[in-house]
This record gives C-alpha cells, sequence and structure tokens, in this order.
C-alpha cells in the first residue's frame, strides 16, 4: 500500500519469483476428457500459481528452491488434487494432461417459508475516488475480498456491488467466491457453480445480480473477486475502499497464503435478505 497526497491507493500484484521449471499443460475432466475452464492451479501458501484458460491451458514457472512444496490443483465440483511440485514438473514433461475427477453434488434443501423477508444492504458501502483499491498489472489467481458478518440465519444473497473507480479493461475476465471462515480467513468455497464475470462500466455503481444461483448462508463468511484472466499492462479496475469497517482479505495467487487488513477496506457489498 502506498500513499500519495490526500489519496490512498493499494494494487494487488505479483511477487516475482525466480522461475528455473516452466510448466505447462492443460486440465480435463476425466469422465468426458472435456477440457475445464479456470481451475486454480498453486504452491500451497506461496505466492507462485495460476488459473487454467477458458480452454483448460495453463503455464506458469516453479522456482527451484520450491520443487518440494506442494501444488495443488482445485475447481468447483471436482475433487481436488495434491502433488510435489517436483513430481508435478515431471508428470507434465510426459503427459501435459492432468484429469479431475467430478464430484456428485447434493442440492440443497429448499426451505419454503411464508416469513415476510427483510431486506438490507451488508458489507463496505465506500464510494471514495480517493481511496481505492486495484487489480493492476495482476496476475490469474489475485484475489480479494472482505468478511461479511449476516444478520440473521438463513441470509439469501441477492446481489453484489461495488463502486468503479475508474476501469481501462472490459475483457478482463473476474470469478465471485463465497467462503466460509477458518481461523479468521477465507477456508472453503460454499456456492457450488462459477459465477463470471466482466465490468464493463468505466465508473459508478456497478451490480451483478445473484438471485439466480440460490446463494444462501448460516453464518458470516468471505465473498471475493478473482481475477481469472492476465491483464495487458494498460488495463486495470480501480474500486473504491474505506478505512477500518468490515475486514479484507486478499492473496496474490491461486492456491496462495491468505493476508488480512483491518486498517483499509474494498468497497464490496450485498443486497441480502433474512
Amino acid at each position: 500500500m502506498k500513499k500519495i497526497g490526500t489519496n490512498i491507493i493499494f494494487s494487488l500484484f505479483s511477487i516475482s519469483l525466480l522461475a528455473q521449471n516452466a510448466t505447462k499443460g492443460i486440465i480435463k475432466d476425466s469422465e468426458t476428457d472435456e477440457p475445464i475452464p479456470y481451475v486454480n492451479i498453486g504452491i500451497v501458501k506461496k505466492d507462485k500459481g495460476t488459473v487454467s484458460t477458458e480452454e483448460g491451458k495453463f503455464e506458469f514457472g516453479i522456482p527451484s528452491k520450491l520443487m518440494n512444496d506442494t501444488i495443488k490443483i482445485s475447481s468447483i465440483g471436482y475433487q481436488p488434487k495434491s502433488i510435489l511440485a517436483k513430481e508435478f514438473a515431471a508428470t507434465l514433461k510426459k503427459n501435459p494432461t492432468i484429469k479431475l475427477l467430478p464430484v456428485i453434488t447434493e442440492l440443497d434443501e429448499v426451505v419454503v417459508t411464508n416469513k415476510k423477508l427483510k431486506e438490507k444492504i451488508l458489507g463496505n458501502k465506500a464510494k471514495s475516488k480517493k481511496m481505492k483499491g486495484a487489480f493492476s498489472y495482476a496476475v490469474a489467481g489475485n484475489e480479494v475480498g472482505i468478511k461479511v458478518k449476516i444478520k440473521d440465519s438463513p441470509t439469501y444473497i441477492e446481489k453484489f456491488h461495488a463502486n468503479v473507480v475508474s476501469n481501462t479493461s472490459e475483457k478482463v475476465k473476474f470469478r465471485l467466491n463465497f467462503y466460509n471462515i477458518k481461523d479468521g480467513i477465507p477456508n472453503e468455497k460454499i456456492v457450488k457453480e462459477n459465477i463470471i464475470f466482466s465490468v464493463k462500466i468505466k465508473e459508478g455503481q456497478f451490480t451483478l445480480d445473484l438471485e439466480k444461483y440460490d446463494i444462501v448462508v448460516e453464518e458470516d463468511f468471505y465473498c471475493t473477486i478473482e481475477l481469472l484472466e492476465n491483464q495487458k499492462q494498460e488495463e486495470e479496475v480501480f474500486f473504491s475502499a474505506g478505512l477500518l469497517g468490515n475486514t479484507m482479505a486478499y492473496r496474490y495467487t491461486s492456491q496462495g497464503e491468505w493476508t488480512k487488513s483491518s486498517t483499509v477496506g474494498i468497497g464490496f457489498n450485498y443486497t441480502v435478505k433474512y
């Protein structure tokens, strides 16, 4: 985070490590042999990882000093796979295809009630233009979000909102992730399908309708947005931020370690009913 005049700006950027072991491959469904888009691939709790493309392809380098660390491959709807980095690199040299096994997803129980629900906005409602956070020169897998405290259980998430300060990126794709909480940081994803979107507006409030996803939470959660595609140098998205308020969590790459901040929080908020 750096301070410039009266502006406070923090950017999500990739920590560069010397990569001596280049790896590339493709992730496929073990049953259909179809490519799996936007799979998280990275060294656990280290800032080295990526996200597969829409065609399931990926490429990233593993520093020699991390070859004995564990690489985790995960995607919504599939069993995660963990492997030592050196074995991962050796396997890809022989066969560039990695296959993930689908999991059978049980449908959530539908609760019907005649209770009149209350509507409320939860989260950080910041609309500042001077205090802002950005995906700037970021790599796939960069992720940032806030902790949301619910008022009652169950709570139905209907819309996601963010105030865009400036946007020079129209085609870059993001994923909205919802996590339960363990030890104060995001833990496991609680939504069973990918929520993919782009930010088209240049300035002002951005709203993403979530009603079709039937998202129901019963306890406090983290919601984050994750960059899915590498950005060109001239492309960046700045969102409003604010001091204090909701706890923010971020990480630089897929499977990387989460960092918390209670000083500056990204301006994400949610229309909910409970």
